[in-house]
């Protein structure tokens, strides 16, 4: 086998080096039209590109003459009003009467927004309009630039305050005469002026405005986007008396288009054009010598073609059956035979076996040495199948790590199970793989023929049954299919059924278990523990559905409604005065997995309106110990939030004292079976005392579960154990019955509760 795949892979790497000549052979034929094709689009790109640049510039060119010509509009149209309003005032010694002529003046000078008389004093006597109206005196700024001013000339600063819009400007010429002395004055309304003027001497779809240089504000605007304006602003500095403008003018994309010029396209059409024809002339002449050579290999590659197509239907022939990583039969292959062999066998009195392996952890393997390390793992454990095996029947890998076996000619049940233990304890010894020493254990499903009756897929879909509880028994052992473990996992699958239903039509309710002062009696918190109750009444404990809820993903919704349910419960008991009770919540490890975890919980508890201090959450050893940085992670949130935190069930468990270290752990829960024989069993009093001192050392919070008489009551208190919960003072209750509990004579549980 190994010789065949290395001649077929060295024919196709022959094949394809013979297909690369080839096309270099006929790449050198075809030269002359690859040459002048190269050589015309090149001429035909720099043309396009030399005209496409000077294209730019002549747009530059106009765009810059169009900014320049706006700003010459622009200053003469300031200086007909200067030279206006300059006349104006020298028409005699009328002092604040001229304002009475604002009508005339506005009606030939139409950008002045209002005219006024300021006295040498700086209070404003006479104004225009009347509706306008004027502060009593020019500000501070204004005045001190008046105090400035000489007779005679005019000067034209910014408005200020005496302005209505950012743009607008101060026109003042100073008078002093016999009868009066002071300013005449006007706003002229910039904003309008400069709206007239672009209107009249821009082209359309050109966007322009103006920045005071100063603050960089934005005194005209008439830009209908900024698209253009990096790549083509043209930029123009206008002095204004004190103030620097800048004036800026660029074109929108209409614009731009309309200014390219067509000549950079053609030239480039009409290039690629005449390159295209020429190049597909000189190709015809290159096609007709390449022909030539086609026309004689034509047998040669058809018969090339032919043998190594018989080869590949070999190959796939050859892989349809048998798995490419190990050699051994595949799925499809063993699924044939095992319908033949139980066709065969069907009409005689031995039966047909089956058997499914699955390598326990093998996703360990490939991630933490690597795919490689993993394949080659396969290989070995495949080659010492083999060898057990010993040509038993057939031997096949399914996928994965999955192997199965296929026995016939079975007489007991007992062959199939010794065979199963055969294969756990060659799997017992080491593997060495590439230096790596690899230990590996195995899950063993066995199925056997009993109607006689059974397909192929019906006996591998029992044996997969089988393997699926040896895995839940521990896994490194073998289960063998029986009607009962199909009825368990019938009834499992339609219990998991129920669950959604009942979660969808809230079946589920919250009870609540007291924990107690054991040595005054007083409930100082409460458990939140999850029931279904179905219609008729019935309790479904939470023994038989929350293993599934776990498997399936329902523990997450669950888990949510209890956090939710059990902080508005507490709010309820809290606005009932009942303030120094505290609840308990179980955090299931699915919940995890969730990436929002801490914002869901303080989520329930802030919308609910209760302190974080009076929310305890559980979590089992189990759930630190899989990820603890992510773990610690979040505990440190709930730290730093208030909420306290317990380890519940403590000890049966994989416990380490690393976690009570590093982890912030509030309480620790001992767990109902080292309880319940208390204080007769020396070794439960023994590990009970040993939690107790533990705890007590650390500084951290002890609660006893399952309490259920006197006698371990009093043997935990006088350990130094005074908190506990069981049946002795209460079961888990419904609400309304918990109420009652707490609004009993000091929150104290009854002597003795049915």
């Amino acid at each position: 086998m190994r010789w065949f795949e290395r001649s077929f892979e060295c024919t196709s790497k022959y094949k394809k080096y013979n297909h690369s000549y080839d096309e270099m052979r006929n790449l050198k034929k075809h030269k002359q039209a690859i040459f002048a094709g190269v050589i015309g689009l090149t001429l035909t790109l720099i043309l396009t590109f030399a005209l496409r640049i000077s294209d730019n510039h002549s747009i530059r060119n106009t765009l810059d003459s169009e900014l320049y010509d706006l700003q010459l509009e622009i200053r003469r149209e300031l200086q007909s009003h200067m030279f206006g309003f300059t006349w104006v005032s020298r028409q005699g010694e009328v002092g604040p009467a001229w304002v009475a002529e604002g009508d005339l003046i506005t009606s030939y000078y139409r950008q002045f927004r209002s005219l006024f008389w300021i006295a040498s004093d700086g209070t404003v006597t006479r104004h225009y309009p009347d509706t306008w109206e004027p502060p009593a005196a020019v500000p501070e700024s204004i005045a001190l630039w008046l105090s400035r001013f000489n007779p005679g000339a005019r000067y034209l600063i910014s408005a200020e305050e005496l302005a209505e819009h950012p743009a607008d400007l101060l026109l003042v010429v100073p008078f002093n005469g016999d009868e009066h002395s002071g300013f005449y004055a006007g706003v002229i309304d910039m904003n309008r002026l400069l709206h007239l003027t672009v209107a009249s001497h821009l082209s359309d779809n050109t966007a322009f405005h103006v920045i005071r240089q100063s603050d960089a504000e934005v005194m005209f605007d008439l830009a209908p986007n900024d698209e253009l304006q990096a790549q083509w602003g043209n930029h123009r500095v206008f002095q204004i008396f004190g103030e620097t403008w800048i004036l800026e003018l660029w074109p929108t994309p209409q614009r731009l288009q309309e200014m390219r010029s067509k000549l950079p396209l053609l030239v480039l059409l009409a290039g690629s054009l005449v390159t295209g024809l020429l190049t597909f002339v000189l190709y015809l002449l290159g096609v007709s010598r390449v022909r030539e050579n086609l026309l004689q290999e034509a047998n040669r590659e058809l018969y090339d073609e032919i043998e190594e197509r018989e080869k590949i239907e070999q190959r796939v022939a050859y892989l349809a059956e048998h798995d490419s990583l190990t050699g051994l039969a595949n799925r499809n292959a063993i699924i044939a035979q095992l319908g033949n062999e139980l066709d065969i066998l069907r009409e005689q009195s031995l039966r047909v076996g089956v058997m499914i392996l699955d390598l326990d952890h093998f996703k360990e393997v490939n991630d933490t040495l690597g795919h490689n390390i993993g394949d080659a793992l396969l290989k070995q454990v495949s080659t010492r199948l083999s060898e057990l095996h010993g040509g038993k029947s057939m031997l096949a890998r399914l996928g994965g790590d999955e192997f199965a076996v296929m026995l016939t000619n079975v007489r007991e049940q007992e062959d199939l199970e010794s065979y199963a233990g055969e294969i756990i304890e060659a799997l017992d010894k080491h593997f060495n793989v590439e230096g790596y020493e690899i230990f590996v254990t195995g899950s063993i499903g066995i199925a056997l023929t009993q109607t006689g009756q059974e397909d192929a897929e019906t006996l591998m879909r029992h044996a997969d049954t089988a393997l699926y509880r040896a895995k839940e028994r521990g896994r490194n052992t073998w289960h063998v299919y029986s009607q009962e473990l199909h009825d368990e996992l019938a009834d499992r699958l339609d219990l998991s059924k129920k669950l959604r239903y009942a979660i969808e039509q809230n079946k589920l309710a919250v009870f609540y278990q007291p924990q107690v002062d054991m040595t005054t009696r007083k409930i100082i918190g409460l458990e939140a523990l999850v029931r279904w109750i179905e219609d008729d009444g019935t309790i479904i404990g939470p023994d038989r559905f929350i293993p599934i809820a776990e498997d399936s993903g329902l523990i997450l919704p669950i888990s949510d409604f209890v956090l939710q349910t059990a902080c508005r419960q507490l709010a309820r008991w809290r606005d009932m005065g009942l303030n120094d009770i505290r609840v308990s919540v179980n955090l299931s490890g699915r919940q995890f997995q969730v990436p929002d975890l801490t914002d869901q919980i303080l989520y329930a508890v802030r919308s609910a309106g209760i302190p974080t201090a009076f929310l305890e959450l559980e979590l089992t050893e189990q759930v630190l110990i899989e990820n603890s940085q992510a773990h610690t992670d979040f505990m440190q949130d709930m730290r730093d939030n208030g909420i306290t935190l317990a380890i519940d069930d403590f000890g049966v468990g994989y416990s380490s004292l690393s976690y009570l270290k590093h982890f912030p752990i509030n309480a620790l829960k001992i767990d109902r079976s080292f309880v319940k024989d208390l204080p007769d069993d020396k070794d439960d009093a023994t590990i009970t005392q040993t939690i107790v001192s533990l705890a007590r050392n650390l500084d951290i919070g002890i609660v006893a579960e399952g309490v259920e008489n006197q006698a371990q009551a009093d043997f935990l208190i006088e350990r130094g154990c005074t908190i506990g919960q069981g049946y002795f003072y209460s079961r888990p209750v419904p609400a309304d019955e918990a109420t009652a509990l707490l609004t009993a004579p000091n929150s104290v549980i009854p002597v003795k509760i049915s």
